[in-house]
Parts: C-alpha cells; sequence; structure tokens
C-alpha cells in the first residue's frame, strides 16, 4: 500500500476544520471534541487477492464525548484475556491497520459483559508481556516513581498520544522507560496506571484483573502523575498553556 504524506493529511485536515464541516456547540458545552479519523484504503477495479492499483485517501470528522463511560476521572477496569492475542511478531501490529483491533473484538465484548471496561492483552510469544489495551498503550507507575509503558518492539503502535505523554512527563523531570518490555507482574503491583490513545486521551486505570485474581491500583482512584499529565495534555490541547513543542496547528493561520 502506498503511504499517505504527512503534508496532504494536515492538508485535509485543516481543509475540513476551515469548512466548519460539523463544529457543534455540544462539542465545547460538554467537553467533547471533533475526532478526525484519516483512513487510506484499496479502491482499484479489482478482486484478486493482491495489493490494489489505486488508492483512496479520506478523513472522517465527527463529535464524540469521552471514549469510555464515566469520562477521564473515572478510573477503568482491565481484564487481561487468556484466549485471545492482538498481534504476532513479525506482523502488522505496529501499523494502524484495521486488521489490528479485529482479533480483540470477541473478547472485549466478553469483558465488557462481565462488567470491565477494556482488555489489556498480552505479548503472543511468552503470553506475559503487556502490549497494549485494546486500542490504547499502556502506562503504569512503579513504587520507585519509574514510569514505564511497553516499547515499540514491532507488535505495538507507536501512538502519538503515547508520544507526547512521554514527552510532558519527562519534561516535569519523572524517569519514563519506554523501550523494554514490561512484565504483566509488574503492571498487576503498579502503584497507579493509565492507558493513551486518540480516543481515550489519558484514562485512568483502577484495577487489573489477570489470572483469575483482581489487583487494585491506587485504591481504584485516579493517581497523582495520571491527573498531571492528563492536565498537561489538555491545556496545551485546549490551548490554556504555552505550546512549546509545537504540537498545535492553527487551520486558520496565513500559510494554509
Amino acid at each position: 500500500m502506498r503511504v499517505c504524506h504527512d503534508n496532504i493529511y494536515i492538508t485535509c485536515v485543516l481543509y475540513g476544520v476551515c469548512a466548519r464541516v460539523y463544529l457543534p456547540r455540544l462539542i465545547y458545552m460538554y467537553r467533547g471534541a471533533l475526532y478526525l479519523r484519516p483512513i487510506l484504503f484499496g479502491s482499484g477495479a479489482q478482486l484478486g487477492v493482491s495489493p490494489s492499483p489505486s488508492y483512496t485517501f479520506c478523513t472522517f470528522a465527527s463529535p464524540v464525548g469521552s471514549y469510555f463511560k464515566g469520562g477521564r476521572v473515572t478510573p477503568i477496569s482491565l481484564l487481561v484475556p487468556t484466549t485471545v492475542h492482538r498481534a504476532a511478531p513479525k506482523g502488522s501490529g505496529d501499523v494502524k491497520a484495521v486488521g489490528n483491533y479485529a482479533p480483540c473484538f470477541a473478547a472485549q465484548k466478553s469483558a465488557k459483559d462481565d462488567g470491565f471496561a477494556e482488555v489489556l492483552v498480552l505479548d503472543a510469544r511468552e503470553d506475559k508481556y503487556v502490549e497494549e489495551a485494546g486500542a490504547s498503550n499502556f502506562f503504569c507507575v512503579l513504587k520507585d516513581g519509574t514510569i514505564v509503558t511497553p516499547g515499540l518492539l514491532g507488535s505495538i503502535l507507536p501512538g502519538v498520544t503515547r508520544d507526547s505523554v512521554i514527552t510532558l512527563l519527562r519534561d516535569r523531570g519523572y524517569n519514563v522507560v519506554a523501550n523494554k518490555k514490561v512484565a504483566i507482574t509488574t503492571a498487576c503491583s503498579a502503584v497507579e496506571a493509565f492507558c493513551t490513545g486518540t480516543g481515550a486521551s489519558v484514562t485512568p486505570v483502577g484495577s487489573i484483573t489477570y489470572d483469575g485474581n483482581k489487583h487494585v491500583l491506587n485504591d481504584g482512584k485516579v493517581g497523582d502523575i495520571t491527573r498531571q499529565v492528563t492536565k498537561a495534555l489538555l491545556d496545551t490541547q485546549m490551548e490554556r498553556a504555552e505550546d512549546k513543542y509545537s504540537w498545535l496547528h492553527d487551520p486558520w493561520a496565513p500559510t494554509h
């Protein structure tokens, strides 16, 4: 599949926002957001199992509320499934492909039927290292204050929010280890944890249930570090703080 250049994607997004396609007041009244989803798919005139001769790039825009029920202030419960893996080594787990989500759908539905908010998937090779929480990256804070997140070793999506959170934490003096494996036993013994993603933003984790045992983190409450990084990220996004990293794009700037 051909790769869509960053400039094309950004231009497409900016045109959509400037056109004010759908910016209802509820986005601002209820702290929602305009969710922008870029999509690149094969659209060539063929049915064979082979790369498409042509592709279509588009961006969907839709107003959204909180990704999880309860919003950012309610810690979620995670279940570690024992019958499914999200991605295999040397596969496509590190790209934003629709096929990376399908393997978890049945496990997610089962977990939600049992009262959990999301699944926390382990690696496919050894079945003991944390990969992702459904469609989100996972972070946890150890007892010594070190913050760890699974390294990008080929089967984990390099999320933009993940990268932003790592930058914000390190800028505030925290030791973030982001290049190693994280054992599920480490996650279960953490003092606090949270998930990150475009839709999830920063979502606190209240408990992890693994191998039939429920491990409650920080008494099921939002941790201090989770609160700090959530505020820092939202303040930057909402322009309440200086954009020190040049992350924001002004769609009405003359250069666009």
